[in-house]
């Protein structure tokens, strides 16, 4: 089955009764750890963090901004109306606001839910950030700016992806931008540094070379045209700069002149846990950490000790 859907809602991509079966790139990863750990957070999602509920606000703020085509007056004013702005409720005794685990905070704050149903509750200064970043990606950012603005008039937010495998694996992407050659994902970032340095340390941290790899593997799987991955960097604090990554060094890079295709490391690596969850699908076994010790009756790690440890007792 391919299957590539537009105007799915993020709850239903990611929660929807049809598509739960279908493995993310964020799922995918959870093998590194082991199997035992994916079949953990497969079964345990995880509440997001404080960063990861900013990384969504500003996501669905790009997503408002694509379908208005970088209009921002009309693509903020969409995003800003489908928002509830909360904040804390202040002691008048105290002149401070109550904490969020006290029962006037839960009174106050579920009466403010019941009232604005249908919207997204966020801080207000939470949402200031977001819209803070957006706006100086689209307009202070230099070269950056004026590319960010060209990919919004060209591209789609938000599509889903559906693809099972000959082996029965089912498989699912959303980029949060897809144009008719590139595969955009905005990344919110600490970083105060946007060097090549540490964006690399970045990437290879969280993963986003095997995400890349799978999204492209992905749209190749099911429309036979390899799409570049681009990486948008956005940092969360002022100056609120930003930096394009290309990622084809990581992933699939296709080489027209020889008709072939390069895999990077982040596509090797994808294929090798793809082939690690079709396993353990297939067997329905999901193995600890001990999977990636070899041997077959005892699995013992020989541990090597750092070589900068090991160098302050060597004799010169």
């Amino acid at each position: 089955m391919k299957n590539i859907i537009y105007n799915l809602s993020n709850e239903e991509y990611h929660n929807g009764e049809g598509y739960r079966d279908y493995i993310s790139s964020t799922s995918l990863k959870h093998y590194l750890v082991s199997p035992r750990y994916y079949l953990f957070m497969r079964d345990n999602p995880q509440p997001p963090s404080a960063a990861q509920l900013l990384g969504t606000l500003f996501h669905d703020l790009m997503a408002t901004l694509a379908i208005a085509n970088g209009d921002w007056n009309k693509g903020y004013g969409e995003w800003k109306a489908g928002l509830a702005m909360f904040d804390p409720p202040v002691n008048t005794r105290t002149g401070k606001p109550y904490g969020a685990d006290t029962k006037t905070y839960a009174e106050i704050y579920q009466a403010f839910l019941e009232a604005n149903a249908g919207k997204v509750v966020v801080d207000t200064a939470v949402a200031d950030i977001a819209s803070d970043m957006a706006h100086s990606l689209l307009f202070d950012c230099g070269a950056t700016s004026s590319q960010v603005l060209k990919l919004l008039k060209w591209g789609t937010p938000e599509v889903s992806v559906f693809h099972e495998t000959e082996d029965g694996i089912k498989i699912k992407i959303r980029p949060d931008l897809l144009t008719p050659k590139k595969i955009v994902d905005w990344k919110s970032t600490n970083l105060t540094s946007l060097t090549e340095e540490a964006i690399n340390r970045v990437i290879l941290k969280y993963g986003y070379h095997i995400s890349a790899a799978q999204y492209q593997w992905e749209m190749h799987e099911v429309t036979g045209r390899w799409y570049d991955f681009i990486l948008v960097f956005m940092q969360t604090c002022p100056p609120f700069d930003a930096v394009m990554v290309d990622m084809r060094n990581y992933g699939y890079q296709y080489v027209e002149s020889l008709e072939t295709v390069v895999l990077g490391p982040g596509a090797i690596q994808f294929e090798e846990l793809l082939k690690l969850h079709t396993r353990c699908r297939q067997a329905n076994e999901y193995p600890g950490a001990e999977t990636f010790i070899p041997g077959d009756r005892y699995r013992i790690m020989e541990i090597e000790p750092p070589r900068y440890y090991a160098n302050r007792f060597m004799e010169d």
